[in-house]
């Protein structure tokens, strides 16, 4: 399950269209053409050039550069739940040697660096359609930053396309995060002794992606904690090691950049529950996100 990006907002009111883009999403280029002719990739390239439709109408192709170490697939998906949402089918939807590698790149008319890079081992493409309405994007990173590039085809007359930059969220975690310094992820639960995550997704996690991804200034220690069980050094080696789990998780399965999470353990030196009682020693089991950021 990957964390849901918070994005910004491209209106095309004559459809009812608005297509999600990353937070902090800056416009580096910004063309438009009142009427012309477009290829849209709808398939793979598969020796030399990807099978295309060719789309008519007003065009609008813009680039984004993105700060921070979100991935192609993470800058993408905010994009690819918005077309769902509007109704677009997907006609494509590819990584790297899956639409085709070199060949499938360099068939695709792009905005060229510094306003747009594209990774030749590291991009993915989406192409959909809505009626006469098309949408295609490519996302890809440099080594500092994120690029998304995104064509649309509309039917003459369709509004022109504008850029409403919405401020990232903070949502509930992130509120706690920043009001009390500190938050405990309720719904990852250890049992006695165990430092594995039996769920492949946990909602406080999610949320905890959401706002990590969104503020890429911020930044956030996992401390794991035991219940009073056992000697202390065994305690802290096992809380860390669930901390690390909970990390892990951030890291790999919701895309947030590994610069922003750290993980350690207390072991039981901070309890929050009696360990006289199952249910004190089942809420000390915990990990907690601490938020280690300095500057508002």
């Amino acid at each position: 399950m990957k964390a849901a990006l918070a994005f910004c907002l491209l209106a095309a009111p004559a459809h009812g269209l608005t297509l999600g883009l990353p937070a902090g999403a800056e416009l580096t280029r910004e063309v438009r053409v009142e009427e012309g002719a477009r290829t849209v990739p709808v398939g793979p390239a598969d020796g030399q050039v990807a099978p295309v439709d060719l789309a008519q109408g007003a065009i609008t192709i813009q680039a984004y550069r993105v700060a921070g170490e979100a991935t192609p697939a993470a800058l993408m998906s905010p994009l690819a739940k918005s077309l769902t949402e509007a109704g677009f089918r997907t006609l494509l939807s590819c990584e790297t040697e899956s639409c085709g590698g070199f060949d499938f790149r360099f068939s695709l008319e792009l905005i060229p660096p510094p306003d747009m890079f594209v990774d030749l081992g590291d991009f993915v493409f989406l192409s959909a359609r809505e009626g006469d309405a098309y949408v295609s994007a490519v996302a890809s990173r440099s080594a500092r930053a994120g690029y998304l590039h995104v064509a649309q085809i509309v039917p003459l007359g369709t509004a022109p396309v504008d850029a409403i930059i919405a401020p990232a969220p903070t949502g509930p975690i992130g509120a706690t995060l920043e009001a009390a310094g500190r938050v405990v992820l309720e719904d990852i639960v250890f049992e006695s002794g165990s430092t594995s995550l039996p769920e492949p997704a946990y909602a406080s996690l999610d949320a905890l992606a959401a706002y990590l991804i969104a503020n890429p200034d911020k930044t956030v220690a996992l401390v794991g904690h035991t219940d009073a069980s056992g000697a202390l050094d065994v305690n802290i080696a096992i809380s860390k090691q669930r901390a690390q789990a909970a990390r892990t998780l951030l890291i790999e399965s919701y895309d947030v950049p590994s610069r922003q999470v750290a993980a350690e353990g207390m072991g039981y030196l901070s309890p929050r529950a009696t360990n006289l009682t199952e249910a004190g020693r089942t809420k000390n089991r915990r990990v907690e996100a601490i938020l280690t950021s300095t500057r508002p």
